[in-house]
């Protein structure tokens, strides 16, 4: 029998019927939900066509807000495209199942993972596989990679042994054969191909559809030209760069699986496989993508800066070979043209100045007009114009980029109220909302998955007048509240709260946590950890002094017997007793989330095992190991200076940017990946010592040789990329580039080094630095905006503009069917923490009240 209590309770939430008060709901009542909630979607066929509108919405939202970071933008059509629907019954019964099924598997996230895992894996492949370029040789890869014996030749003046060297210098982590890479590479193409055809079955099972070439709804009828069909209304737009990405995707796999084909039956050699794997790699991440599509677009304005450095190269090196004709410096370094472009151009890098110039400068001072001249120009003033361009054009490409996603957004949003708004009566309910979050969990995979409960809860912030319909106001901040986490504040309870709570309460340990999380406490720890700190440095002071010592055979006899022993196991035991309290007073979920507290619990744990490693009977018994791990520990004196405010900001600051400068660096891996990759082509096998190969003899009296250089080639993987690394760093690059020239034989080679160079360092180096100044910049202002502040909102309390703290049953007016307080937060996202104010506010409320921290 229903009560007065029920019927109020129906008429505040249309979903009372569906949505059981209780978050832990029965199964069989989350089937009702469901299933009511799809009847719906049925009957109203516009929320379908909504829920892609908004699910495009929130992707370019969250690729905006958090730094296009997450699985990619893979499973996504366009937002005029039109959506499979796989509850229509003229698409099908069977094609209908397929892509439920599809949908399902496409939203599992161990799926996802084990694909990304996939995608991944091929490139980590090429680090542990054999070289392509040992495979043809008689002797195999195994025998010339392990290969060592006395060398070609030596060089005077090292102290080398001459009995044995490695021919083929390498890293040594060639952990596959061939046969066992390539049953490797067939298991990650077998989840990217189930990839695939998941995607293809949840777009009902046309191939067309998945490459985005079927009929559209709005402007693209079924007799558009090919051209048209193929990149839409704007080539190097939104939906060619879709279509390009989905083609891109299929093409790089199909090739892989042909590649794996020839490898398994006709044994052919595959030197360029590893750029098609990063290739697919890249059609998973979608931070790389973002950063690849800025370092396209920039390239433009950059293009003028590079041009005419080149035209300041290409003069003063005219001018130094007629200056320098018939000199030492002309022909060791100005002989021709090219020859004075290269010598400039490594000028430019600082790695020969001013060793190029002492030749001529010691016969004559006025050749210093000519090279100082040149480094003011080119090294002082036009490498920091490309700086400046770098920066500049990034700032104004992520402007633009910030408003064509925004403007897409809400033009995606506008268009979404007005179909879910069908009867034109300016608001939604909370059935059709709630049904629209049932399709964006079930239809769209790359959308994070809503639970009920915090469909609830997103329906009543979004709701800020209270009156149980969504305006189209409220409804244009939908990205912005979907990206909350929501968390029940009961998680932060600790064991004792929880099991002993009138111990909890107690006057005694109330004051007892009062003293643990106090600043006196801490101090404690600090004097404890110096005290710490003076024991290890005077049992280390003979090594550090550089002085032969004998240890005392008592260190490793297996027991406490020495002074020093007894401090390090005192020290051991009053750690763990801090990490025990603290974890008791504050939770293991509280104390879990300080960085500080990770680090002294894992050293603590470490020392705690060392101790009873060393003292447990087994045959290690030396007791400098709890030294040493214990010794790391002593780092945390560092807290000392971050406890003053400023180093706090400057901390925080490089925590907030760490996510856009990974974004950059994963594009520097890639580009540092595929020239190795080339390089590993081009030069592999070629450094070597081997006396058999008469290559080893080319690198006689080169100062590749004399520098010792051996292990910087391209005989591998890895090894490439610390040769692509060096480079990076600039430094003595061109010893690298004259051993490859010399067993080469070859000044073309040149080429690579000085693409490398552009590509590397002169644009994507510097690009990483244009993120890190403009992430460093808006956090550091953000922070110091919000430093030390509370917000009471009446509904919620922010502290710092990061956390709101709230009751559920009541938020903004709007009731739910929900109780208990709750943590909302964007993840500790800097840009978006101004927004919890706003979506915590009940828009007739017009003042809040702010409080000093």
């Amino acid at each position: 029998m229903q009560t007065k209590e029920d019927d109020r309770l129906e008429e505040i939430s249309p979903l009372a019927s569906y949505v059981p008060s209780d978050i832990d709901v029965k199964k069989s009542h989350v089937a009702a939900w469901t299933d009511s909630l799809r009847a719906k979607t049925t009957h109203e066929p516009n929320i379908v066509p909504a829920a892609y509108l908004i699910r495009d919405a929130v992707i370019r939202t969250a690729d905006d807000t958090f730094g296009g970071h997450g699985f990619g933008m893979i499973g996504s059509s366009f937002v005029d495209a039109q959506p499979y629907n796989p509850h229509d019954e003229s698409n099908g019964l069977i094609r209908n199942a397929i892509s439920l099924l599809c949908r399902k598997v496409l939203a599992w996230e161990p799926f996802r993972f084990i694909v990304f895992i996939s995608a991944l894996g091929l490139v980590l492949l090429s680090f542990v596989e054999p070289p392509s370029w040992c495979l043809g040789t008689i002797e195999g890869c195994d025998i010339l990679l392990n290969a060592k014996g006395p060398p070609a030749f030596t060089v005077s003046g090292t102290e080398e042994s001459v009995e044995e060297v490695e021919y083929y210098p390498n890293f040594g982590i060639t952990l596959l054969n061939t046969r066992q890479s390539l049953y490797t590479e067939s298991v990650f193409l077998f989840f990217l191909v189930l990839f695939v055809l998941f995607q293809i079955g949840k777009d009902g099972s046309s191939l067309m559809r998945y490459l985005m070439l079927h009929s559209q709804t709005s402007g693209e009828d079924s007799g558009s030209s090919g051209i048209r069909r193929l990149f839409g209304n704007e080539i190097f737009g939104i939906r060619f760069y879709r279509r390009a990405l989905r083609f891109v995707q299929l093409g790089s796999i199909i090739c892989l699986i042909l590649g794996l084909v020839e490898a398994i039956f006709y044994g052919r050699k595959r030197d360029f496989v590893p750029l098609i794997r990063i290739a697919t790699f890249l059609t998973f991440s979608r931070g790389a993508q973002r950063e690849l599509e800025t370092f396209v677009r920039l390239m433009p304005d950059l293009f003028s800066a590079l041009f005419l450095l080149l035209c300041i190269v290409i003069f003063y090196a005219w001018m130094g070979v007629v200056a320098f004709h018939e000199t030492h410096e002309g022909t060791e370094s100005f002989s021709d043209i090219f020859e004075a472009m290269w010598t400039l151009w490594i000028c430019i890098t600082t790695a020969n100045y001013p060793d190029v110039m002492m030749p001529a400068y010691n016969q004559s001072r006025l050749v210093v007009f000519y090279f100082v001249s040149f480094m003011a120009v080119s090294f002082f003033f036009m490498m920091n114009v490309i700086l400046a361009s770098v920066v500049n054009s990034y700032n104004i490409q992520m402007c633009k980029r910030t408003t064509r996603l925004q403007a897409k957004s809400e033009d995606n949003l506008k268009e979404a109220f007005r179909q879910l708004d069908s009867n034109g009566i300016g608001g939604i309910d909370k059935k059709t909302m709630m049904a629209l979050f049932l399709v964006l969990n079930e239809d769209c995979d790359d959308v994070r998955r809503i639970p009920q409960e915090k469909a609830e809860l997103l329906f009543a912030i979004l709701d800020k007048d209270g009156s149980s319909q969504i305006e189209e106001d409220e409804f244009m901040s939908f990205c912005d509240v979907l990206l909350l986490e929501f968390e029940e504040a009961s998680a932060y309870k600790t064991m004792i709260e929880s099991c002993c709570p009138k111990m909890y309460t107690s006057s005694w340990f109330k004051n007892f946590r009062n003293a643990v999380k106090s600043d006196r406490f801490e101090l404690v720890i600090d004097f404890i950890l110096l005290l710490n700190a003076v024991v290890i440095a005077a049992q280390s002071y003979p090594e550090l002094a550089g002085k032969t010592v004998s240890e005392d055979p008592k260190i490793a006899d297996g027991e406490v017997d020495t002074p020093w022993e007894v401090m390090e196991t005192i020290f051991t035991i009053i750690y763990c007793m801090e990490m025990f309290t603290k974890v008791m007073v504050l939770g293991l979920k509280r104390y879990s989330q300080s960085y500080r507290n990770l680090f002294d619990g894992m050293i603590t744990i470490l020392s705690v095992l060392a101790t009873w490693y060393v003292y447990y009977p087994n045959e290690f018994s030396d007791s400098r190991l709890i030294r040493y791990v214990v010794m790391a520990r002593v780092l945390r004196l560092t807290r000392v200076i971050v406890a003053m405010p400023q180093f706090q900001v400057i901390g925080k600051t490089f925590l907030d940017i760490v996510p856009a400068a990974a974004r950059i660096v994963l594009l520097l891996f890639i580009i540092m990946y595929s020239f190795s990759v080339v390089g590993m082509r081009l030069f592999g096998g070629m450094i070597t010592r081997d006396p058999a190969n008469d290559l080893s003899y080319r690198l006689d009296g080169t100062d590749f040789a004399d520098n010792a250089y051996w292990a910087n080639n391209f005989n591998d993987m890895l090894s490439g990329m610390n040769v692509m690394f060096n480079l990076l760093v600039v430094n003595n690059w061109p010893e690298q580039a004259d051993g490859i020239l010399a067993v080469t034989g070859s000044k073309y080679t040149r080429l690579f080094f000085l693409a490398f160079h552009i590509l590397g360092v002169i644009v994507v180096n510097n690009l990483v630095l244009a993120v890190i100044i403009d992430s460093f910049m808006s956090e550091w202002a953000l922070d110091h905006r919000i430093r030390s502040t509370e917000v009471d909102t009446g509904d919620a309390i922010i502290a710092d503009e990061s956390h709101a703290f709230f009751e559920a049953s009541n938020v903004t007016g709007t009731k739910t069917n929900l109780s208990g307080d709750y943590v909302a937060t964007f993840g500790g996202l800097g840009r978006k923490r101004g927004n919890l104010q706003h979506f915590f506010t009940i828009n007739d409320r017009s003042s809040s009240t702010r409080i000093d921290a």
